[in-house]
């Protein structure tokens, strides 16, 4: 009698232990699950959530109160649901073999084992359904969805239908990495095509320089012609045309032969006047005849700088003033006026430094930008032109070209009232 007492004392305590430790071990559990930065969900077994933890709300912004009970195709596009859905997918494999490898891949997956799904990359849905998060697993758990089944049932029926519970798994956000990717790849293109346009300016520099030649020699011959003719010689005036001519031709070639050159630490004072006047005999003859392009600017006024690298700003400011009048037509008008800083402040991502300006101002009566497309303006590749008509690095160039130059850019616009970028310079007393 004492025997199964002391029996049933051991067993009393045993018991007691065993629950002490499953409560423990549940409590560790939850907490794991509490502060995992992983979403961990289990469905049942027609696809409804049933439990979810906490890290849905950092990921997606839903509670987990709101998705239990709901269908997991609440969290996915539509599209994204149909490729991942296993009664929508499975019916198409009836008869095939697959394999592990061809397996199809599914977020309410049945299958353990080698078969269970691994590396399924997902898009989720938000909670404002406006923003897509990209998913992704692989065998270590980032994300591993494998079905979950009643053992004791099954060990004793061997009949696995009968015994699935649901399914479960594990998903990391790898959005950022996905934009990074993505980022990536878009800066080799971009890096290929600035490549590309590198070699272009080199060419054009060679051309340039070979035509020069060339044009040297028409001009050449063309002045000893008429120093044989006579003023009254009917063809003298004929000659005089190739030979006013070929002058221009020249001079349009130097200038592609100093945008093409490299001196780019060269700084020395320039006046300002004969860069604008330069940019602008280059961009008339590509500019329609509805623009009108006014200079108001003082012929006295000189900045230190690089005569290339100011010139390959202004010329980025004026072809895009241009482009935003192509097909309305407007003014273009380009300024001089000094402005004082008084204070230091952070503008486009340079530090302006307190003191006298030289702002030279590109106005035009374009089509303007909203506060959008503004913020995004200066950075790099970012361009509202279609694709293909720029890379997309103007603004970028000309704020960096700015601030080697230790001044900066600034703008004024507003959708339907145009643009008035400025640049600034320093004065040097």
């Amino acid at each position: 009698m004492h025997k199964d007492i002391d029996t049933d004392i051991e067993l009393e305590k045993e018991y007691d232990r065993l629950k002490s430790e499953n409560e423990a071990l549940s409590e560790r559990l939850e907490r794991i699950t509490e502060i995992s930065a992983a979403i961990i969900y289990i469905l049942d077994v027609d696809g409804y959530f049933v439990f979810v933890n906490r890290a849905v709300e950092n990921i997606l912004h839903f509670s987990p109160e709101e998705l239990i009970g709901k269908h997991f195709s609440t969290i996915m596009p539509v599209e994204e649901y149909e490729r991942v859905s296993r009664a929508l997918i499975l019916p198409k494999y009836i008869g095939r073999v697959t394999g592990d490898e061809k397996s199809p891949k599914l977020f309410d997956e049945r299958r353990t084992g080698v078969r269970r799904t691994r590396n399924l990359e997902v898009r989720l849905l938000t909670k404002k359904n406006d923003d897509v998060k990209f998913m992704v697993g692989d065998v270590t758990g980032i994300i591993a969805v494998e079905g979950a089944y009643d053992e004791r049932r099954y060990a004793e029926t061997k009949n696995k239908t009968g015994c699935f519970l649901g399914s479960q798994g594990v998903i990391f956000d790898i959005t950022k990495y996905k934009e990074a990717e993505k980022e990536r790849m878009e800066l080799q293109k971009r890096l290929y095509e600035i490549q590309k346009m590198d070699a272009i300016g080199r060419l054009s520099g060679k051309v340039a320089h070979d035509l020069n030649n060339k044009l040297s020699s028409i001009l050449g011959c063309a002045e000893i012609i008429t120093s044989e003719m006579s003023d009254n010689d009917e063809l003298k005036m004929y000659i005089e045309t190739i030979i006013s001519a070929s002058r221009h031709a020249a001079e349009l070639s130097n200038r592609l032969m100093e945008f093409s050159s490299r001196d780019e630490h060269l700084m020395i004072e320039i006046p300002l006047i004969e860069i604008v006047e330069h940019v602008v005999e280059l961009i008339r003859s590509i500019v329609k005849e509805n623009i009108e392009i006014i200079i108001s600017m003082d012929r006295k006024i000189k900045i230190k700088g690089n005569p290339n690298q100011v010139q390959n700003a202004i010329l980025n400011l004026v072809t895009n003033a241009c482009d935003s009048m192509a097909d309305t037509g407007g003014v273009l008008k380009l300024s001089t006026d000094e402005v004082v800083i008084d204070q230091e402040k952070n503008i486009n991502s340079i530090m302006v430094i307190p003191g006298k300006y030289l702002a030279l101002s590109i106005n035009d009566t374009g089509s303007g930008m909203g506060k959008k497309t503004v913020k995004q303006l200066f950075k790099p590749f970012f361009t509202t032109k279609a694709e293909g008509k720029g890379l997309g690095l103007g603004l970028a160039s000309v704020r960096d070209c700015m601030r080697l130059h230790n001044g900066f850019v600034d703008l004024k616009t507003e959708p339907g009232k145009g643009s008035d970028f400025r640049i600034y310079f320093p004065v040097y007393e």
